[in-house]
């Protein structure tokens, strides 16, 4: 594999807008052009670029080069990315309704699309960016991420909580019908779906999807072998034709394919053998 990976889980008190930090290098071997195939987990990411080789994303019709600072919002099919160099980066994994919370910046303005942060936030965001980039080690990395995260959380109101609820609950309980999670953070159907499209950038079913997705790929990265019945069982699925078609929808292989040849593939699910914060 051309890349690695290591994910760290947040303290306590951001765990349920964070999904994890990770630090990682892609193109090791320092090839003039590798190409993956980036699959969607289901959460937003903000990249630090740790120095000044980049890759490029597909944005529209064209390719461009990445920022500095870059913040990748949700998607529902898998994307091609390409390295001409060595990349390392440090990550922030947000929960896609976290964003709203920490920022006060709508999921939909950043569906299917990449943004440099630096031009979206202020001066404050871009000095903490440059001065992550300036620590030796990933711990003081971390450590300096929290405490921007957690005073920004504490400034921040309280707002659209039975959005978070909904989201944490489409994480949790894959088989809940959407009329089911409604029900139960207090509010209707309709009203739901809108708000969480605009504080998620998807609708719950989308988001849902993405959901049992996601999960299908922490379990795969646990088993060598491939049984679809347990694997679609285990994720929410009440058949095997069901989840191959959410499956190859997302990742535009089948899963059996896909699973051949996932050396191809980024797949960042998080929650797979994490380290503490004792690093």
């Amino acid at each position: 594999m051309n890349f690695t990976v290591q994910e760290y889980q947040p303290t306590p008190a951001l765990a349920p807008f964070i999904e994890c930090f990770w630090q990682g290098t892609f193109n090791i071997s320092a090839e003039k052009e590798s190409w993956f195939h980036m699959v969607p987990n289901g959460c937003m990411e903000l990249i630090i670029h740790l120095d000044d080789l980049h890759c490029t994303l597909p944005q529209g019709t064209e390719w461009n080069a990445t920022p500095d600072y870059m913040l990748i919002g949700l998607s529902t099919s898998t994307k091609a990315i390409r390295f001409t160099g060595t990349v390392p980066v440090f990550t922030i994994r947000f929960k896609p309704e976290a964003l709203m919370r920490l920022f006060q910046l709508p999921g939909t303005a950043f569906y299917e699309r990449f943004e440099d942060m630096s031009l979206v936030l202020d001066k404050d965001f871009e000095s903490f960016c440059n001065h992550l980039r300036e620590q030796l080690n990933v711990k003081d990395r971390i450590a300096k991420a929290e405490r921007y995260l957690l005073q920004r959380l504490n400034r921040q109101n309280r707002g659209l909580e039975y959005v978070e609820k909904a989201a944490n609950l489409i994480r949790t309980a894959h088989d809940m019908a959407i009329e089911d999670i409604a029900e139960n953070v207090c509010i209707s159907k309709r009203q739901l779906e809108r708000k969480f499209r605009e504080a998620v950038g998807v609708s719950p079913k989308q988001y849902l999807r993405l959901s049992r997705i996601n999960r299908v790929m922490r379990l795969l990265a646990q088993k060598q072998t491939l049984d679809l019945s347990s694997v679609a069982y285990y994720c929410g699925y009440f058949d095997q034709a069901h989840f191959i078609k959410d499956f190859k929808r997302i990742t535009g292989q089948k899963p059996t394919l896909f699973h051949r040849e996932r050396q191809q593939y980024i797949v960042l699910p998080g929650q797979v053998n994490m380290m503490s914060n004792e690093y």
